[in-house]
């Protein structure tokens, strides 16, 4: 038996990385077989941003290819899709034609804000997909409580599984002292919630450094509003050189990028379906590398931080700001919160700790 990861997307993104590379690498140390198909690194499909460039006859195209490919694994392999999109096509093909056990890992919430059904028609198809998708999936991974909620009642078998982070890539490293303080925000700003996210950043931070002269911001990501955060930092009246744009940082990098800053941040200002049912990669890897972090209390980061032991959770402007300045001015709470971060992501988030629990799924089927 093999375990075969199917994404859409290429390793560069967060999706594809963690929830297929990172585990098919983990069961693989653990004496499964297991490895990844991509549509992005196998089949040159464009992911990301550029994904919208592609047409349906491209995806179609993407899909016969990858359904041949499938074709050519064994009856007993079970087929891990990673999110439901347009890819999802093959494996399910191939799986009606040769018996494949199927595995739904649904790790994001990619459909409408508000879906509703008229009769028995939905106003959202991939709403509808995913539903049929969860009940027809031998099993369904959720990777938030929320999602996990949401599924349950569409699935056979529903199981909990976090994004989490490799531990041993993400480890604490020395920083030097250079007087700094330094926050640290990561991800893709592709919408206008994430844009707000930033910008709710950038007003914090602003207000904090006319107080203070020896914080520092920085902020790394791309996505078609970077330019316009770019813009709107320099407009706000801050000191050139006291926020540090990154651009796009390899995955691989992130670690050394993090180990120079000394406070994460999450901010989720929007109450949507959208954040409540992501799983905050780049809150397990601040946690990894041995960061306290200010996260909105809202979404899955409210069942992941224990508030005043592992970070803080806060609730609107104000409470931000709060805890950015009270970390600012206690060196030792830093470390402190820091030391029980990493402490409680190897125990419950490591690679380690998802490929347990993976385990424990795929001999449930």
């Amino acid at each position: 038996m093999k375990v075969i990861f199917i994404t859409r997307e290429g390793y560069r993104q967060a999706g594809a990385r963690i929830r297929c590379y990172n585990l098919a690498r983990q069961l693989r140390s653990m004496g499964f077989r297991a490895n990844v198909f991509s549509f992005a690194d196998d089949l040159g499909a464009k992911d990301g941003q550029q994904e919208y460039e592609m047409s349906l006859s491209d995806k179609l195209r993407y899909n016969m290819r990858a359904w041949r490919h499938l074709m050519d694994e064994g009856k007993g392999n079970i087929f891990f899709i990673q999110r439901l999109n347009y890819h999802a096509a093959a494996p399910l093909l191939a799986c009606v034609m040769r018996g494949n056990k199927v595995i739904f890992d649904c790790d994001d919430w990619n459909i409408r804000e508000d879906p509703r059904y008229y009769w028995v028609f939905p106003s959202s198809k991939m709403e509808y997909f995913t539903r049929r998708l969860a009940g027809y999936a031998d099993a369904c991974i959720a990777a938030s409580l929320y999602l996990e909620g949401y599924l349950s009642p569409f699935s056979r078998r529903i199981y909990y599984l976090p994004t989490g982070v490799d531990t041993d890539l993400f480890t604490p490293a020395g920083r030097d002292a250079d007087g700094r303080i330094v926050f640290f925000w990561a991800g893709t700003i592709f919408h206008k919630e994430m844009f707000e996210n930033v910008r709710f950043i950038l007003s914090c931070f602003s207000e904090l450094a006319k107080q203070r002269a020896d914080i520092y911001l920085k902020i790394a990501g791309y996505g078609s509003y970077y330019e316009l955060i770019k813009k709107d930092a320099s407009g706000a009246g801050i000191r050139p050189g006291r926020i540090e744009f990154c651009g796009w940082v390899h995955p691989d990098d992130m670690p050394a990028r993090l180990s120079g800053a000394d406070i994460g941040l999450l901010p989720l200002i929007q109450d949507n379906r959208f954040n409540r049912a992501k799983s905050p990669t780049k809150l397990f890897e601040y946690m990894a590398m041995g960061k306290p972090v200010i996260a909105s209390a809202a979404g899955e980061a409210r069942h992941i931080l224990a508030h005043g032991k592992t970070g803080f959770l806060a609730s609107g402007r104000e409470e931000f700001i709060y805890y950015m300045r009270l970390l600012c001015c206690d060196e030792g709470l830093r470390q402190a919160l820091g030391r029980q971060a990493r402490e409680s992501v190897i125990l419950d988030y490591s690679l380690k700790a998802m490929g347990d629990r993976l385990v424990n799924i795929i001999n449930d089927i």
